[in-house]
């Protein structure tokens, strides 16, 4: 027993002997990813203070309030933010993907480091205008990709220099209905929220959506509103693993607006062949494949509302002879894993790995992906 307590001591130690410094952070925005993942990783990480909360259901600011004790509650972010800016060394955006932009710019603007989930924004231009608030502020801005932190993707990533060239790369992501996984999984606290406010916001949204891809075809807003929300992830991690999209070469959108395929150039004339998609089903089906003279290498994501459940990662070589290696590099959970580095950004021991410039880029190419669709339909190309 002496032991085990000693080692769950030595955990919340610096290599000094010393607790670690805790920094003082705001939440806003307290839905589903929020109550699952987010805000119990925060209170676990001994350097995270939850300070205060913000979220416009009064009901979620009273549980999550008294459930993690915080001290400080708000029903709006504006709020928090005057408020608390003095007191707090960053926030935790986690709002609905259409206010991401304006909250973050509050934020910086009150020089509070700011994590912010994906996508930065709705539209290319107030993706910019984040970029360019980040750049004004003195505090750091990191944009929420957790794919880019997950073990597995790091293993995956590491191990492409290990083939000789790349043929292909293949990329899918048909999510499940996610709906029914929290039903199954957790006790997740709905805002209750008056019909006209949940109007105004859908049509803020709406806007922003036409605003982004330049048509109000339903169609099309409907592929846009959807797939930018559930493929940037991919995207991000497409271009860590693979530099920029240099060309767009063929974009589909079918069943009605529920599926997008798209035909890629990446840097160095690597051809990428993107699928997404929608489904009821239970199952992720989010994968990259890579394809080699000499073989492949592959991982497949588990699902992201599943906690610590690793990514499968594997290799597969040779010609005459097949050598298949699986790789399960640890089920520590990427959510947690990006809030720490977070943490680090902060204090100035590390810098973002997930910027919200390459957020922007990667709304400019979803935004593209459905524009190229309007405007050349099935048959052309478009150079980017």
């Amino acid at each position: 027993m002496l032991g085990i307590a000693w080692y769950s001591l030595a955990n919340y130690l610096w290599d000094d002997g010393q607790p670690p410094l805790e920094m003082k952070l705001g939440v806003i925005g307290v839905g589903a990813i929020a109550q699952i993942m987010h805000v119990p990783y925060l209170a676990e990480l001994p350097e995270a203070d939850i300070h205060a909360i913000a979220d416009p259901g009064k009901n979620v600011v009273e549980t999550f309030g008294d459930r993690y004790n915080v001290p400080n509650r708000y029903t709006e972010s504006t709020a928090l933010i005057e408020a608390q800016a003095d007191a707090l060394d960053g926030v935790v955006i986690t709002t609905p993907m259409h206010t991401h932009a304006e909250v973050a710019i509050a934020a910086l603007e009150a020089d509070l480091h700011t994590f912010v989930e994906k996508p930065v924004a709705v539209t290319p231009a107030d993706a910019q205008r984040v970029v360019d608030a980040a750049e004004e502020s003195d505090a750091v801005c990191m944009v929420g990709y957790m794919k880019r932190f997950d073990p597995g993707f790091q293993r995956f990533q590491s191990g492409l220099d290990d083939l000789s060239e790349i043929d292909l790369v293949t990329s899918t992501v048909i999510p499940p209905d996610v709906g029914s996984v929290l039903e199954e999984n957790y006790d997740i606290v709905y805002a209750d929220l008056a019909d006209s406010f949940i109007e105004e916001s859908n049509e803020t949204r709406r806007k922003q959506v036409e605003r982004a891809i330049g048509t109000d075809d339903e169609t099309l807003s409907k592929a846009y509103d959807f797939h930018l929300e559930s493929i940037c992830h991919d995207v991000n991690a497409l271009r860590s693993a693979f530099g920029s999209v240099e060309r767009i070469d063929h974009v589909d959108i079918f069943g009605d607006w529920q599926f997008i395929t798209a035909q890629l150039r990446y840097e160095g004339d690597r051809r990428c062949l993107l699928k997404a998609g929608t489904s009821d089903r239970k199952w992720y089906d989010e994968r990259i494949r890579v394809d080699a003279p000499e073989g492949s290498a592959s991982i497949e994501f588990s699902n992201a509302f599943i906690k610590n459940t690793p990514s499968d990662v594997r290799t597969k070589l040779g010609t005459a002879k097949t050598t298949e290696t699986r790789h399960t590099p640890s089920s520590d959970e990427p959510f947690k894993r990006e809030l720490r580095h977070f943490l680090e950004c902060i204090d100035g021991s590390a810098t973002p790995r997930t910027p919200p410039e390459e957020s922007k880029r990667d709304v400019e190419l979803i935004a593209d992906l459905v524009r190229t669709y309007d405007q050349v339909g099935e048959s052309g190309s478009v150079s980017r």
